[in-house]
């Protein structure tokens, strides 16, 4: 497994780092949104970026630059829009670390000052903390210890992450019949919407872009909980759908309000809420890991969904079928 916390050590014994950018595309984009939080939350100095890779190269943050720890990630390495940001990133002069599966030699990994190879949790016994997010959320909490101490919420953080790696195979197995009544109650809806605070936020918004809109052509819309009451709460009607990721941090009470809601409303609304199935248990810090439970269980909802729709996950329209 990748030593994450050496990599830390290594950059910062040449570089006096100052930010941290997350800069993606899509799925690989939304992976970074729980360690973007950790260092919003969490960190008194480093500042924090978060940037779709497109818009990075054509128009950087003003602070990045040589104090400038870039994070990127494309799947298979090849995203272009990714690998242009990663080029750009060096050329600002920033210390870029990419994440792709598997170890091939490719555009990203020629680019990128270390390159980290992530697994799909799960398949063939890979662990929680090898996937995509969880390896960036690592890179997060290792570099804010490093630079700032926080001792505590560090020791938390790496407890956490031991803990998901048994929590979220058990929950992925518990959670089954409740995501074959979803299957059920929701595949012939044409609009699907997701709701999520805190970092189930992020889950929330890889469900609706990168599933229920790109793996099964469904409309979709992810919504804040209290973004809810601005204007989105006006479409609720009894069989309105939504699926809402319950935070089990601090922000659960801004989830209570926008629930309290659809309790009165609406009657189509599915909720997974993670303290069902042991992230309290995490404690304090359980909010950090809240997008890598509901990625995890978000699986068995989306494989259970695509075959009671006879809509494989690997159908694509557009995607992949020409240059754009």
């Amino acid at each position: 497994m990748f030593d994450v916390k050496k990599m830390v050590a290594e950059v910062l014994a040449k570089t006096e780092v100052k930010n941290i950018a997350f800069v993606g595309c899509g799925g690989s984009l939304v992976c970074f949104h729980a360690p973007y939080y950790f260092v919003t939350r969490e960190a008194e100095n480093l500042a924090a970026f978060y940037c779709n890779a497109h818009e990075f190269t054509n128009d950087p943050p003003k602070g990045v630059g040589k104090n400038t720890l870039v994070v990127c990630a494309s799947r298979r390495g090849t995203t272009k829009q990714t690998v242009a940001a990663a080029a750009k990133a060096k050329e600002l002069g920033a210390t870029v670390v990419g994440l792709q599966f598997g170890e091939d030699e490719t555009p990203l990994k020629k680019t990128c000052d270390y390159t980290i190879s992530f697994k799909d949790v799960g398949d063939n016994g890979a662990l929680f903390e090898e996937g995509k997010g969880a390896t960036a959320l690592k890179i997060a909490y290792e570099l804010v210890h490093q630079l700032e101490g926080n001792d505590a919420v560090y020791e938390k953080m790496v407890e956490g992450m031991a803990k998901m790696n048994e929590l979220l195979p058990k929950a992925v197995k518990a959670i089954v019949p409740e995501a074959v009544k979803f299957s059920m109650e929701y595949y012939k809806d044409e609009i699907i919407y997701t709701l999520g605070s805190g970092t189930a936020w992020g889950a929330a918004h890889g469900e609706s872009i990168c599933i229920f809109m790109e793996m099964q052509w469904i409309n979709s819309c992810v919504i804040h909980p209290d973004e809810f009451f601005n204007g989105p709460f006006e479409i609720t009607e009894p069989e309105t759908a939504y699926l809402f990721l319950k935070s089990t941090g601090k922000t659960r009470e801004v989830d209570d309000r926008a629930l309290r809601f659809l309790e009165k409303f609406n009657r189509h609304c599915t909720v997974i809420d993670g303290a069902d199935y042991g992230m309290c248990d995490l404690g304090e810090v359980s909010t950090y890991y809240d997008q890598g439970f509901y990625d995890g269980v978000l699986g068995v909802y989306n494989d259970l969904l695509a075959d009671r729709r006879q809509h494989p996950l690997s159908w694509r329209k557009y995607m992949w079928k020409f240059d754009y």
